[in-house]
């Protein structure tokens, strides 16, 4: 990463981030976080709203001259779980922790919009940028929260924009995905109801366990016998509960698991094979089966376009050998709520130190970043905002 990336007000961004990182909060709850987010827009006089989608803030960035309206957002919920880091700034909150780089991505977008002021963007440039701090993303569907208020429907949002820490590059390198980038998610639940007794007696009783292992196992083929080989799905069984003695056989089993997929076609697919295999288990083990299946995130779709232009500015910005062009990954995100709503893509922002490698992954209670990836963001993703307006107004 070249020197000439510090920004002046480097440390400002380390300590807020680091404050950030002391005080994380589940979805919906981020109270702290957002009055932390309030009381940096006030000091940087930027009007905003808050209390959007319940614990959301959205900050508006406007420009003397009239021009089109874009949008950044930066997500800023964490995760439970209990940081292994031993840092000055530690997680002051048992049993939660910012890892998945989300205080970065608040720090990031409050830093952009110092970027701008400092650079007299508001009067010299011309637009509008809307700054969404999303709650919820760890699963809430917080961009959908914000979205159905209604707040937005009117907004003639041209292009939204988003960076995402990811700790397998190092600073100073970007990945950028064509088309679909992240899969839509499906929870599993399945119930398997048999009929209970002695444990030294099964031919008096239904075994729902036995019925349950030879589902799980029968699941895993479905992928690579059920969708052409091109086509990609994950499924996994992440829970099975059943039985309360090694001598009982119980009455029930319950499972429960994460479906991923790309495409709205396997992802129908695989639903209804899913389906046909838990029915079938009343014909081959005797026992009743339900199936529950509840829709999460839609599949995350950048806008090739929109790509196109965030990889111009990488190259700009940090060079020609910074941008990596990925493939699509199997991981949920919500952003994809707002790219349905308006054109938009996200970028991957490398995190690791280069001289360390890549060491821990995101959702690791030993994940951490090397802060100079928070002058990387301000810069590139200032960049992407300005100059997608300026390209918008040329043309």
């Amino acid at each position: 990463m070249p020197d000439s990336l510090m920004l002046p007000f480097h440390d400002w961004l380390v300590e807020l981030r680091r404050e950030l990182h002391r005080i994380p909060e589940l979805g919906y709850q981020e109270k702290k976080t957002a009055a932390k987010i309030c009381q940096v827009l006030d000091q940087l006089e930027i009007p905003y709203q808050s209390e959007v989608g319940k614990t959301g803030v959205v900050a508006r960035l406007k420009a003397d001259k009239e021009g089109p309206l874009v949008a950044y957002r930066a997500d800023m919920d964490a995760l439970p779980l209990d940081e292994a880091n031993d840092v000055t700034f530690k997680s002051q909150h048992q049993g939660l922790m910012h890892a998945c780089g989300h205080d970065g991505h608040v720090t990031v977008a409050l830093g952009i919009i110092r970027w701008l002021k400092e650079r007299a963007w508001p009067r010299n440039g011309c637009g509008e940028i809307l700054f969404f701090f999303q709650p919820a993303e760890e699963g809430g569907a917080g961009a959908k929260a914000m979205l159905d208020t209604g707040m937005f429907d009117q907004e003639p949002v041209e292009a939204i924009f988003a960076g995402h820490m990811n700790p397998e590059l190092p600073v100073g390198a970007v990945e950028l995905i064509y088309g679909t980038a992240h899969a839509a998610t499906n929870e599993i639940r399945i119930r398997i109801k048999g009929k209970g007794g002695h444990g030294a007696a099964p031919h008096l009783c239904i075994d729902p366990i036995v019925a349950g292992a030879h589902l799980v196992t029968q699941l895993q083929t479905f992928v690579s016998r059920t969708l052409p080989p091109l086509d990609s799905a994950v499924l996994t069984i992440g829970e099975f509960h059943a039985g309360t003695a090694v001598n009982i056989i119980p009455e029930e089993a319950r499972l429960s698991g994460t479906l991923r997929t790309l495409t709205p076609e396997v992802r129908a697919q695989a639903v209804g094979r899913i389906e046909e295999m838990v029915n079938s288990l009343d014909r081959a083990f005797g026992v009743s089966a339900t199936i529950e299946n509840i829709e999460g995130y839609p599949a995350h779709i950048n806008d090739s376009e929109k790509v196109d232009h965030m990889k111009s500015c990488v190259e700009q910005v940090l060079g020609a050998d910074a941008a990596h062009i990925s493939r699509p990954r199997m991981g949920a995100e919500d952003f994809s709520y707002f790219c349905q709503k308006w054109p938009g893509a996200m970028v991957g922002l490398g995190c690791h130190d280069p001289a360390r490698g890549f060491e821990f992954a995101l959702h690791s209670p030993h994940f951490d970043m090397d802060e100079r990836v928070l002058d990387v963001g301000v810069q590139l993703m200032g960049q992407v905002l300005i100059q997608y307006i300026d390209k918008a107004v040329a043309s």
